[in-house]
């Protein structure tokens, strides 16, 4: 787990679309007017459609409001809003966000934030930066973990030490490569410095923010240019905290099934020293658009892209103001019918044109800070094409004022909206303080925006007065009477030549102005942060934590009923909380003998094809429409996994799944019946767009996500399930959809491309059959089983359901099973190490499981992100696959993290020895591995392990007594027993410079450049 994991660094989306299930109000219990700990009582809203009530209150002392969502629910959540417009492009709040979970008053220890995950059990805790505020929210079931908690993250955020060692640890200073040899080279150092290097590197996020800075400069960049991240002081981190961080600029946030006034005489306690304070909310404007403005900038390629395709164009309208709700809400439902899915306009006219091959990262409605913004973009764009972006997008908008929209469109998203309102997710009170925070520090009324039926009952009523004509008038009053912004990024392949030499410049000239006694003070003070960092002895006994007591022995499992007959396999979970949904998935399991290795890397792209290309008989844009009106959307996908008894088994499966209401499951079956037996593989000018489509964000995919990726490419050279992972989703896949392109230019997707795909359809129907699943009610069980019945009878070819595993030679000979190093446009890296582990329900599984939590707190966090600089890294067991891997994130030395990795289990051991850890410690690597295995589930997860992996419930039973019962010796034991042979360790790096390894090294390490 990283410390701090996705960063919300730029877009958050606003909405009002969450999600839940109807019931009573509760509003009688909160009365307006009425004084709770401190608090008054300013509105309350009941809104049954979500069976929740909504509080607002004022703190009378400091003016902090409160935001209570009472819901009869035992994930209970809370959260701190502070608004944070950033002064200038440094990233102050993002710095000042982590150093102030540094260390507090109440709890003076280093990072009590990341302490503080392995003493919970907590299923969620974060803190983010927005572009205009900062957020700190957690989520736990256990009534004890959230007193905990709360105390911790009001400590935090109102009484920080903000200690100067922290922010140049985690914030930015210039450092001598090798603190402790003065000899070496200067350079920058610091967590959030190399974050934002990462971030800088991913190409859809460097064109978010340079069109942010374009449309918008006064926002800033909340997270911080690295460029002028270290013109950003201490003294200034401290200004910036005492001005923002006050009571009377937050909001709180308490959701669950808890006490209020209990949460409220916490707050009002660790605030009610403040007073109050006037502080004028400032709203920041975007630039004025008088006339049409254009835009133009240089960013980043894509290696493995043509240069001359990689043009990124957009057109924004300013549309109205988030605090109007009901029209923000007409916009997003116009946004939707113009942009979403393969009927819409906009879609057909730029992308299945072949003019762009998919929208742009700022594409859509967005409400951002004082004004809604109306997004088209596109990537993949030529010169000539971005050139005449705009006359496309109005010739579309023209023919929209013409003809409308076709009304089972509209009917589809009102059919989406009701959907989404029964389909329960176990993160709701999550999910809605996100939804709702952007609004909270901008004037935006969250009990207007919770007003969910009179918000779809007022559309409805509007839509069905004014038909079209609603949507017409608003296309003339926002975008074609109106001046636009057009922003082009244009390509450039010097770009992150350029970055590193900025950075390399700005260095020389602080480096340049430096007396011998400013590098004097510059040494010491490395000197001083290492020892800060290695030495200091802390009493964690003023940390609060949970104890394996506070976890079950009985591990809690949804009751599944699996029955055979006749081949017919249905797995049934009957769930009184399904609320008038059905929730359908099949799968097959594929033996090497159905389907040939060779075809493995095609089955994401058969996976997307199903709901992308149509059929013979029907266009899929008239396929999609009856998916939007009948069905909660249809998704397939190919995965592999181990058996729970043997890791050297591995099986391939294809899978399915949707949710539609109960009274729509003959149709939602219909629909896959139509697209597993009639997909048309032949329209390679749709197979084309789709290609494009995948193609386009590869180095964003990898870049975002380059430590899962790093560790994949690694597990692939140590076992079969390893290896077809690759394939499906590592760089194997990466360089398929390059090889793809090949032959795109090259026109043969007709005779190269769609034979295999074709011949995948043909296994698929003619392999052993599905194996389904069915969540849903009792009254409905029945029913939904003889339509699934009549479903399977459509697949007469196929042979009786069977498990078989995928057997596959030993993926690589031993002598490979070493170094990879993988090359990218990058400004970071991303190191990850694997060997392999025991079996999923052992004594040996479960103790990997403890290790890697011990590394990752005991060790691995202080070496590789404290003192080397990467924003994470950590200690991973795939308990199913026997995989055990190490990682590093955004890491600006991944060598020496590589070389902490092989290191790491031998120092624990020594701790262990030498009583640095011991039983405390032991019990809170339990609670970290429970915090997921216990996590709430919604309906539709439910049973899943069984399904998908054949994980039963005695196994699983098994190993959580297993991990229960672990002790420090059987973590010793297995650290000897599995890592004694550093031979048997693969490694992977993701990076930007493979010569940063030492030449002795070169050898031993193999080179792979992505273009």
């Amino acid at each position: 787990m990283l410390s701090r994991s996705s960063r919300l660094l730029h877009k958050t989306p606003r909405s009002i679309l969450v999600r839940g299930f109807a019931s009573v109000s509760l509003s009688g219990k909160y009365p307006v007017g009425q004084e709770i700990a401190g608090y008054n009582v300013d509105k309350v809203l009941s809104v049954p459609e979500f069976n929740l009530t909504a509080v607002q209150l004022t703190h009378k002392f400091s003016g902090c409001k409160h935001l209570h969502i009472d819901r009869q629910d035992r994930n209970s959540v809370f959260g701190i809003v502070v608004k944070t417009n950033p002064p200038d492009d440094s990233g102050l709040p993002h710095m000042l966000e982590h150093t102030t979970l540094c260390g507090s008053d109440k709890y003076p220890v280093r990072d009590p934030f990341f302490k503080m995950l392995n003493r919970s059990l907590a299923n969620f805790m974060n803190a983010m930066t927005g572009h205009d505020y900062t957020y700190f929210p957690f989520a736990t079931t256990n009534k004890t973990d959230y007193d905990n908690l709360m105390d911790i993250y009001l400590d935090s955020v109102f009484h920080p030490l903000l200690n100067p060692e922290d922010f140049r640890q985690e914030g930015w200073r210039i450092e001598h490569e090798d603190p402790k040899d003065r000899k070496t080279p200067l350079t920058f150092k610091g967590v959030v410095f190399n974050e934002m290097k990462g971030q800088l590197s991913d190409p859809a996020y460097y064109f978010w923010i340079k069109f942010q800075k374009s449309i918008y400069p006064s926002l800033h960049n909340s997270g911080g240019d690295p460029s002028e991240i270290v013109n950003a002081y201490y003294d200034d981190l401290i200004d910036f905290q005492a001005r923002q961080y006050h009571p009377s600029n937050c909001i709180t946030y308490t959701y669950g099934n808890l006490p209020l006034q209990n949460s409220l005489e916490k707050i009002n306690k660790a605030i009610i020293t403040f007073g109050k304070r006037h502080i004028q909310n400032v709203v920041r404007e975007p630039i004025r658009l008088t006339e049409n403005t254009t835009v133009e900038v240089p960013g980043p390629i894509d290696p493995m892209l043509p240069e001359e395709k990689q043009f990124k164009t957009s057109l924004t309208w300013y549309t109205g103001k988030p605090t109007d709700i009901y029209e923000s809400f007409v916009l997003k439902v116009l946004s939707t019918l113009l942009l979403d899915g393969h009927s819409s306009p906009l879609y057909q006219h730029l992308i299945e044109s072949g003019i762009g091959t998919d929208f742009s990262a700022n594409t859509g409605m967005e409400g951002m800070a004082s004004v809604n913004l109306f997004t088209v973009g596109l990537n993949g764009l030529t010169k000539e094409n971005a050139s005449k972006l705009q006359d496309y997008i109005f010739d579309t908008l023209k023919q929209v004022k013409e003809e409308g929209f076709p009304e089972n469109r509209v009917k589809a998203i009102l059919h989406q909206l009701e959907l989404g309102r029964r389909i329960e997710n176990a993160d709701f009170g999550l999910g809605l303080l996100s939804s709702l925070t952007p609004g909270l520090v901008d004037n935006v009324d969250p009990l207007e925006s919770l007003k969910w039926g009179e918000i779809t009952d007022k559309f409805s009523k509007e839509y069905e007065a004014k038909g079209n004509q609603l949507f017409k008038d608003m296309v003339e009053r926002y975008l074609t009477s109106k001046p636009y912004f057009k922003y082009t990024m244009i390509p450039d392949k010097t770009v992150p030549e350029k970055l590193v030499k900025k950075e390399k410049e700005l260095l020389e000239q602080r480096e340049s102005r430096m007396s011998s006694s400013d590098k004097e003070i510059v040494y010491r003070k490395g000197i001083e942060l290492a020892k800060f960092q290695e030495n200091r002895k802390e009493d964690l006994s003023c940390l609060p934590t949970l104890h394996t007591s506070d976890i079950g022995r009985e591990g809690h499992f949804a009751r599944v009923k699996e029955k055979s007959k006749r081949g017919l396999t249905i797995q049934t979970h009957l769930s009184p909380k399904t609320n008038g949904v059905t929730y359908f998935r099949a799968l097959k399991t594929l033996s090497v003998d159905d389907m040939p290795r060779d075809l493995v890397k095609y089955l994401p792209l058969f996976s997307a094809c199903l709901t992308n290309l149509g059929t013979e008989e029907k266009p899929m844009s008239a396929i999609e429409d009856e998916v939007k009106l009948y069905t909660s959307g249809l998704n397939s996908t190919a995965f592999v996994h181990s058996s729970a008894f043997d890791p050297d088994e591995a099986y391939l499966k294809f899978a399915i799944d949707s949710a539609c209401l109960d009274k729509n499951v003959p149709r939602m079956l219909s629909l896959w019946e139509q697209l597993l037996q009639n997909t048309n593989f032949g329209n390679t000018a749709k197979l084309e767009t789709l290609i494009k489509s995948l193609m386009s964000d590869t180095l964003s995919g990898i870049v975002s996500s380059g430590h899962s990726v790093a560790t994949c490419n690694a597990e692939a050279r140590l076992s079969s399930v390893g290896s077809i992972q690759e394939s499906l989703e590592g760089i194997e896949q990466v360089q398929f959809l390059n090889d793809l392109g090949k032959i795109l230019e090259k026109g043969d997707l007709e005779t190269d491309v769609v034979p295999k795909l074709q011949r995948i359809a043909s296994i698929l129907l003619n392999a052993s059959k599905f194996k389904y699943g069915i969540t849903c009610s009792r009254k409905t069980s029945k029913d939904s089983e003889s339509e699934i019945q009549k479903f399977d009878s459509k697949f007469k070819d196929s042979r009786d359901y069977e498990v078989s595993p995928y057997q596959t030679p030993e993926p690589v000979a031993a002598a490979e099973k070493s170094n990879v190093f993988i090359q990218i446009p990058s400004q970071t890296n991303f190191a990850a190490s694997a060997l392999r582990g025991s079996v999923y329900g052992s004594k040996d599984g479960a103790a990997l499981q403890i290790l890697s939590q011990l590394l990752t707190f005991k060790y691995l966090h202080k070496q590789i992100r404290e003192k080397g600089g990467a924003y994470g890294g950590g200690a991973s067991y795939d308990a199913l696959n026997g995989l055990f891997s190490f990682y590093s994130y955004r890491d600006p030395k991944p060598f020496e993290s590589v070389a902490k990795f092989s290191e790491s289990t031998g120092e624990i051991c020594k701790k262990i020895d030498a009583g640095e850890i011991n039983n405390d410690d032991l019990e809170q690597a339990k609670l970290t591995i429970f915090q997921k295995i216990d996590a709430p589930e919604s309906v539709r997860e439910e049973g899943l392990p069984f399904f998908n992996y054949d994980v039963d419930d005695d196994i699983r039973q098994e190993r959580r007594e297993n991990l229960l019962d672990c002790s420090l010796e059987d973590v010793t034991d297995v650290s000897k027993k599995y890592f004694s042979f550093d031979n048997k360790r693969a490694n992977s790096i993701i990076g930007h410079n493979s010569g940063d390894l030492p030449e002795n090294h070169k050898p031993n390490w193999k080179i792979i450049r992505l273009q």
